[in-house]
């Protein structure tokens, strides 16, 4: 045993495996605890998957990331786009095959769809502009956040059944398990990053390419876990509006706040393909959201165009 684990590309695969497991069940944990404090503040379903749940989920992608950042450029690239893909593509499409068809919630996405896709169109065509999202860039899309956000809250809002007032006896076990959650998801994205690029070096595979495809999965097992989950209990539309949402996230919250510390700069060849595949995924699924369903056959073309993306990355490796 001890002779295996001295071997170099063998640590290194049990280290990556290890720190997605953890990511895993910490998100798990930090998901329910926020869960259950959005409900006691009488948030809707929606909002929950749109903005908590989301923002829960995305978590294991952003401290992949951002750890990425930290190391190498192109690993918090590789993470943050091939998470999105797998979100766009992989995901939604699997959920649709699964449910046959996923109900649309008219409200949130078939009345606000064209300033969705505005919305999540914005960072590809900051960064296509010059190949570099600098602070200015970053204020922009936060704000932009925010602005989306602010819309949201004032929906929920009209509803009339959120609580303005929590008593702190009821939710100071969902703080704790969060804070509990988010250290032991730093740690273990950090050393999922770190392991990924020594095994990436070892194997000679470029470090890009597994960001792309072993974090990026393994990091968005807990949203697809949570997604499916919804299928399941008939709830299809916390699984859409969870998956969306963190597309939000990712894309205007995470860059942001990253390009407004750090401005990055990116090698746009490196990452062109990723970024074709991403507008276009996320293109097709807002004009899906025309009809009343997303159907079991347009989650088959979304899963067809991961594939599509998948293979190029791999030609372009070899």
């Amino acid at each position: 045993m001890m002779n295996l684990l001295a071997q170099p590309i063998i640590f290194n695969i049990i280290i990556v495996i290890a720190s997605i497991f953890i990511l895993f069940k910490a998100a798990d944990y930090l998901i329910i605890g926020i869960s259950s404090y959005a409900k006691k503040l009488g948030l809707s379903d929606a909002i929950i998957g749109l903005i908590v749940v989301a923002f829960a989920a995305s978590l294991p992608e952003m401290i992949a990331s951002i750890a990425g950042f930290t190391k190498e450029a192109s690993v918090g690239f590789g993470a943050i786009l091939g998470s999105n893909m797998v979100h766009a593509g992989l995901a939604l499409g699997v959920l649709a095959v699964f449910a046959g068809k996923m109900p649309i919630e008219k409200s949130v996405f078939q009345k606000h769809k064209l300033i969705l896709w505005l919305f999540l169109m914005l960072p590809f065509v900051l960064l296509i502009i010059d190949g570099e999202l600098g602070r200015i860039d970053g204020v922009i899309l936060i704000t932009v956040f925010v602005i989306y956000i602010s819309r949201l809250i004032y929906l929920e809002s009209k509803t009339g059944k959120v609580k303005e007032k929590v008593k702190i006896k009821r939710v100071w076990k969902d703080a704790a398990v969060f804070l509990g959650c988010l250290t032991a998801m730093i740690l273990s994205g950090r050393y999922l990053v770190f392991s990924s690029v020594n095994l990436a070096h070892e194997i000679g595979v470029p470090a890009y390419f597994i960001s792309l495809t072993v974090i990026a999965i393994g990091a968005t097992m807990p949203d697809l876990a949570v997604e499916i989950k919804s299928i399941f209990k008939g709830h299809s539309h916390i699984g859409l509006g969870d998956l969306m949402g963190s597309l939000m996230i990712e894309l205007l919250l995470f860059f942001g706040v990253v390009a407004l510390i750090n401005p990055i700069k990116v090698n746009l060849t490196e990452i062109m393909n990723a970024l074709i595949f991403l507008m276009i995924s996320i293109t097709a699924i807002v004009l899906f959201m025309r009809g009343k369903t997303i159907t079991w056959k347009q989650g088959i073309i979304l899963l067809g165009l991961y594939a599509a993306f998948m293979m190029i990355e791999v030609v372009k490796m070899i």
